[in-house]
C-alpha cells in the first residue's frame, strides 16, 4: 500500500531543538473502491453513490448528474422527457428505474407501520 508521508513542526518542538515528527497517512483508494453501493445492488445498475464525487451525492451512473434534479422537475410538473432533454447522459431507463425503486421503497416503508 502506498503511503503520503509529510512532516510537522510544531513551534515547542522547534524551541527545544527537537526532531521532527513523520506522520505517514494511508494513501486513499482509488476511486472506484470507494462507490458505496455494492456492484450486486439493483441500484448499482442504474445510479452511484462516491463520496469523492459531488460530495456523495447519489447520481445516474455514468453522469454528474445527481439523482435529486430528477425528483425536482417531476416536482415542478416537469415532464421526464424535459427533464431527459436536459441531461443527455442520463438515460429513460434510469430515471423510470429510480423513481419505481423510489415508490416501491416509499410503499414498503408505508406497509410496515
Amino acid at each position: 500500500m502506498s503511503a503520503i508521508r509529510f512532516s510537522v513542526t510544531f513551534p515547542a518542538v522547534a524551541r527545544y531543538n527537537m526532531c521532527m515528527e513523520t506522520l505517514v497517512l494511508p494513501h486513499p483508494a482509488p476511486r472506484a473502491s470507494r462507490d458505496l453501493l455494492p456492484a450486486d445492488s439493483p441500484l448499482s445498475q442504474y445510479i452511484w453513490v462516491n463520496p469523492a464525487r459531488m460530495h456523495g451525492e447519489p447520481c445516474f451512473l455514468g453522469t454528474r448528474v445527481p439523482v435529486q434534479i430528477l425528483f425536482d422537475h417531476l416536482r415542478a410538473g416537469d415532464a421526464i422527457e424535459d427533464f431527459l432533454a436536459d441531461f443527455e447522459g442520463v438515460t429513460r431507463e434510469q430515471a423510470v428505474a429510480v423513481i419505481d425503486f423510489a415508490s416501491h421503497g416509499l410503499l414498503a416503508g408505508l406497509r410496515n407501520l
